[in-house]
């Protein structure tokens, strides 16, 4: 150890461990300030004590950022800190003394300033189904919430078809109609004419805004590209107000629980999903007990009440001390009692909705073991598309994604999504972060059977480079969420308009850097993953899966060591030069500011033009 750490370190011995080992600790919410190579001030943020350490000690505390006991931390500090050499009672008079002086950060105070939720009223619920060019799935889809019951209960139904097909959506056309025959609550079916409706209301009532209006939801605009996001940007538009339940197409509508279960529930995102592999669908469908609830009054219960009161039910009473063990304390710090579920997720059962394999890099220990026992070996498990992938318990984390069944508390400002391509689920949870930085998503433990009729192919030899394209972004907004800033979800969205015109101003040299650098930051990410599932994988009997681990490590170590270029993204047009994606680029980000910039004028017309549709029954 250097003279510096065992100044520092002898000047903490004046206090000594304590029975307060016991208690549940962390370092977290911080700020740090350099003085000197020797000297570090340390300010707690939650009471504003202060003290002035060692970069060392600083680095160490770093580590320290889950509740644990101070036992538990000076077990990991002496064990992974050369400048203590192992030695651990050292480390516990270092924190035993950091906690007296009040600079960690206390699981009890978490506890206390969650023991009062208020419940809040809940708005109606609307639902939507998202289809394209897939007349069979949505009957049978329909059937199935034919037999699921309760639809009464919803405010109204719809059908967003996007298709290109005409024989596509006269087909869904007749099959709303007939569901309408059978159900106790109309369905509404919104095709080509009702968008043109909506769309042309909207640029009537906001002339001004009429670029932005139509970079969301002008499907000319977006001619042979694939437009998830405008899509769901119509179901945002249909139910401001509302919370509204989005279906995929190929789905059923039947929840199933988990065939793996614990008790309690998780705070935060590692290792949150589990996943198991099934060589049958009758298996698959089989591995889990009908839940006595249909899936949209599941996700239901819980989507906008605020973090106390979910968090309450889902524990069946208030949380324990013990069940912040291991948890994110900078995470819990963040969440208060009144914090909204914005959003509520729930596993898939069958296809993962993943697009490929490379979810399995992603799994727990227990999750790779399964995958490895299955007869067919794991490349076969890995490209049949009969998987369980979802969670266990219920699970609230801040950074939201998409499943095929995602519920939108949309009487709160939500961002628009981005209108086409894939990774709009990403960018749109970045968005709703950045804009509610108080908010939280939750994932219930049960799933939907995810069943698409056409045949998808899944290759196990599929590059895992990290691609480009709007996940970029993604990351970028991700990374610069400061949840100290103001949580105005109307500043923040109008902060979020003008980074993107900042973006769309940069020279190209300097978008190309920002292109490779933030690409190369998921590489790196994706390497860590890599590396760590190998060496976990030395304990396992596959020489497969070593092999698959190994020689992705390779690929990705090969893609940090290029330069790498936006020519190479995945559905770039053959031929592009990187000036024309840059201009490409630009003309986007402008097109997604004007629509930010207008979002909110948009929503507040929508309200009258919806209301305005279904009283006409359009």
């Amino acid at each position: 150890m250097t003279d510096e750490s065992n100044s520092n370190l002898e000047h903490h011995q004046q206090v000594a461990p304590t029975s307060q080992q016991a208690e549940l600790v962390a370092f977290a919410d911080c700020e740090l300030v350099a003085i000197n190579n020797a000297m570090m001030l340390v300010i707690n943020r939650v009471n504003g004590n202060q003290q002035i350490m060692s970069p060392q000690v600083v680095e160490g505390l770093k580590t320290c950022t889950t509740f644990d006991t101070l036992e538990g931390h000076a077990a990991h500090l002496a064990r992974t800190r050369p400048e203590l050499n192992g030695n651990h009672e050292m480390a516990v008079t270092v924190l035993s003394n950091l906690n007296a002086a009040g600079m960690l950060l206390q699981a009890g105070d978490i506890i206390a300033k969650l023991d009062q939720p208020a419940p809040r009223q809940l708005p109606p619920t609307r639902a939507f189904i998202i289809t394209c060019d897939r007349p069979a799935a949505v009957e049978r889809l329909l059937d199935s919430m034919l037999r699921a019951g309760k639809l009464s209960q919803h405010d109204a139904l719809f059908l967003v078809d996007d298709s290109r097909e005409p024989a596509s959506r006269a087909a869904n056309q007749e099959t709303v109609a007939k569901f309408n025959f059978r159900s106790a609550k109309e369905m509404f079916y919104v095709g080509a004419e009702t968008q043109a409706a909506l769309l042309s209301g909207l640029i009537s009532a906001l002339p001004e805004h009429e670029a932005g209006i139509r970079f969301l939801l002008d499907s000319t605009r977006w001619q042979g590209k694939k437009t998830y996001g405008r899509s769901r940007n119509l179901c945002l538009l249909l139910s401001v107000g509302y919370r509204a339940l989005l279906m995929d197409d190929d789905i059923l509508c039947r929840a199933v629980l988990p065939p793996l279960t614990q008790s309690g529930v998780s705070i935060g995102s590692g290792a949150m999903r589990k996943s198991d592999c099934f060589q049958t669908q009758q298996e698959l469908l089989g591995s889990g007990a009908t839940a006595p609830f249909d899936p949209l009054s599941g996700h239901a219960s819980l989507l906008g009440s605020n973090f106390g009161e979910a968090l309450r039910a889902l524990n069946n009473g208030p949380l324990q001390l013990s069940q912040l063990d291991n948890t994110n304390a900078a995470l819990m710090n963040v969440l208060e009692v009144d914090s909204p579920v914005l959003v509520t997720q729930c596993g898939s059962l069958g296809d993962t909705g993943t697009g490929g394999t490379r979810w399995a890099m992603y799994q727990d220990a227990g999750s790779v073991e399964r995958m490895l026992a299955g007869p067919p070996g794991m490349k076969q498990a890995l490209e049949n598309g009969l998987h369980w992938l979802g969670s266990d318990r219920p699970c609230f984390f801040k950074m939201p994604f998409m499943s095929q069944l995602t519920g939108l508390d949309n009487s709160h400002l939500l961002p628009p999504y981005f209108p086409a391509f894939r990774g709009e689920d990403a960018l749109f949870g970045a968005m709703l972060t950045a804009m509610h930085r108080d908010s939280v998503a939750l994932e219930y433990p049960w799933s939907v059977p995810h069943l698409p009729l056409e045949e998808r192919t899944h290759s196990f030899d599929d590059p895992v480079n990290a691609g480009g394209g709007i996940s970029l972004f993604a990351r970028y907004l991700t990374e610069h969420i400061d949840y100290k800033d103001s949580n105005d979800p109307q500043r923040n969205l109008q902060t979020l308009a003008r980074d993107a015109l900042r973006m769309a101003a940069r020279s190209d040299k300097n978008l190309l850097l920002d292109y490779r650098s933030e690409l190369g930051r998921g590489h790196s990410d994706l390497l860590h993953t890599l590396q760590s599932q190998y060496a976990a994988s030395q304990q396992l009997p596959s020489l497969e899966w070593q092999n698959y681990l190994k020689n992705s490590v390779e690929e990705v170590q090969k893609a940090l060591a290029t330069a790498q270029s936006p020519t190479a993204i995945k559905g770039a047009p053959s031929g592009a030069t990187e000036q024309e994606l840059l201009a490409e680029f630009r003309d986007m980000a402008r097109g997604f500011a004007a629509a930010m910039l207008g979002w909110i004028e948009m929503r507040s017309v929508a309200c009258g033009l919806s209301d305005e549709l279904i009283r006409s029954r359009k």
